[in-house]
């Protein structure tokens, strides 16, 4: 069974629909076939194990403003690491896909005083959401100053499996400290202290783009408010850990009650926030956990990668023609839908196609040689995409 509101997924279907496809799609497709790692550690304040984070990037590639996905691992905050199998796998599809993928730790709580204790699993869960804010610093603090691995700060998606898909949808969607009950405020106030958190990188943004859940879930599901971003929810209906409507976590009651996605998508229609879906009738809780050895898990990361895609047009110039040697140009842009296309010697036998920003194909043509087109489009924003001996993405603007 599949759930989808307002879905950019039908984008995915279109691009593999056009029939001149002569290379792969960046952001889409496995552009790349080797993947560089490196650890760090992203916190200015902590030195240790938990505030370490893997850093995926694509082998050769050239871009100057990357997109960043931050995957978040499982474990009921007391236990995982970022080095597990579907950590792991996550990053690496999507560094090949041309995303710095990064794979993070953060603070776990000790087991058995999470499980005795309220406050403790609220605590945790705020400290998490510190840590991945601090590590969202970390690489918005290096684009404004080092600059060493080249992402774009106003694309950070983030998401995660079980307990990190929790820590992110409370990281996206609580947006402000007065979403937060008296009760969750003092144990803020008394643990991280401030709603920014305590794990440094300091006036740098921690902005989110868009986010995933992997059998994730929400302690209120009235977090979610019009204009909170965008997000892709997967979730089995037979999840016993984390379950798929509201019931405690780990399905143990002495831990906080926390609402699946059953729950969550009826909220995303009520307030307008756009969302899409892969609800499993089977597969339990460990689905995600089965990484690339599961058919679910391989699913799940390319129907979050077409989710994402059109997200990225504001945001990143894919495929950016500075890369590609000699590209078509389409100009003027912005235009009233009058263009011309100039195809650079050698160059013939293209396909253009335009997309809205619901993804919808609004404009296709085989075209053989340069020509002045007219495309009667209302005006707005759209994408192009033209594929030939090279592949070019763009952003279209109709005045």
């Amino acid at each position: 069974m599949k759930i989808v509101s307002r879905s950019l997924s039908l984008f995915f279907i279109l691009i593999l629909s056009i029939p001149v496809k002569a290379q792969n799609l960046p952001y889409i497709d496995p552009i790349y076939t080797e993947v560089e790692t490196s650890t760090v550690g992203y916190s200015d304040v902590f030195d240790d194990a938990f505030h370490k984070m893997d850093i995926y990037q694509p082998k050769g590639d050239t871009n100057s403003k990357r997109p960043v996905l931050i995957y978040i691992h499982g474990g009921a905050f007391y236990a995982g690491d970022k080095g597990t199998p579907d950590c792991v796998d996550f990053c690496t599809h999507f560094a090949k896909k041309g995303y710095v993928a990064i794979s993070v730790n953060y603070r776990l709580a000790n087991p058995l005083l999470f499980l005795a204790n309220r406050s403790i699993q609220l605590d945790a869960v705020l400290k998490t959401m510190a840590d991945v804010k601090a590590s969202i610093r970390y690489l918005s603090k290096d684009a404004a100053t080092a600059n060493m691995y080249k992402i774009d700060s106003n694309a950070v998606f983030v998401g995660g499996y079980s307990a990190g898909a929790v820590a992110a949808l409370h990281t996206a969607w609580v947006t402000d400290s007065s979403e937060l009950d008296a009760e969750i405020q003092g144990i803020m106030k008394s643990g991280i202290k401030t709603f920014e958190g305590d794990a440094g990188n300091y006036g740098y943004t921690h902005k989110i783009k868009g986010i995933f859940s992997l059998a994730g879930a929400l302690f209120q599901t009235s977090y979610a408010n019009s204009g909170d971003v965008p997000a892709y929810l997967a979730h089995a209906k037979d999840d016993g850990t984390v379950l798929y409507n509201c019931a405690p976590g780990l399905n143990d009651p002495r831990v906080v009650t926390l609402c699946g996605t059953g729950k969550i998508y009826p909220r995303l229609d009520s307030v307008n926030i756009l969302y899409d879906t892969m609800i499993l009738e089977t597969g339990g809780h460990g689905w995600p956990g089965l990484g690339n050895t599961g058919d679910d898990f391989k699913n799940a990361v390319e129907e979050i990668a077409a989710f994402f895609y059109p997200l990225l047009l504001d945001n990143v110039r894919l495929n950016s023609n500075s890369t590609i040697k000699n590209p078509i140009k389409l100009y003027p842009n912005p235009s009233t839908g009058n263009i011309f296309i100039q195809f650079p010697q050698g160059e013939s036998n293209i396909e253009l196609s335009i997309f809205d920003l619901q993804s919808q194909l609004r404009y296709r043509k085989i075209i053989s040689e340069s020509q002045q087109l007219n495309i009667a489009l209302p005006s707005g924003i759209y994408q192009s995409v033209i594929t030939g001996s090279h592949t070019q993405v763009d952003k279209l603007i109709i005045e």
